[in-house]
């Protein structure tokens, strides 16, 4: 059990927007935050990169082998490519995450 301060729902999404951005991965910081962004809706980015975030963000069950592996021959690597995937979700479930923040907090003059 942490006995340390408590960390928010709110600051630990933040963290993860963060991470993705950071300067630790094998793949440039500003591909994975352009991926992130696309699979959130955001503009389009290169391919094959494109179209795996905008299948993630929209339908991640749709995607297939055939997109992991194109993004995985242009990353170079399977860690390369996790990274990718990975950025993907993380923007995909961001987006669902702020929109439900913003739901919840619209909603705060709702009878009980």
């Amino acid at each position: 059990m942490s006995t340390g301060t408590p960390v928010s729902h709110r600051d630990r999404a933040e963290a993860l927007r963060t991470a993705v951005g950071g300067n630790t991965g094998v793949t440039e910081a500003a591909l994975r935050t352009a991926v992130a962004t696309r699979a959130a809706g955001g503009p389009p980015v290169a391919e094959p990169y494109d179209e795996l975030a905008r299948q993630i963000g929209d339908a991640s069950y749709r995607v297939t082998d055939a997109e992991v592996a194109a993004v995985r021959q242009v990353a170079g690597s399977d860690k390369a490519s996790f990274e990718v995937v990975m950025s993907a979700c993380v923007g995909a479930g961001l987006a669902r995450w702020d929109t439900a923040a913003r739901v919840i907090a619209e909603a705060t003059d709702a009878p009980a």
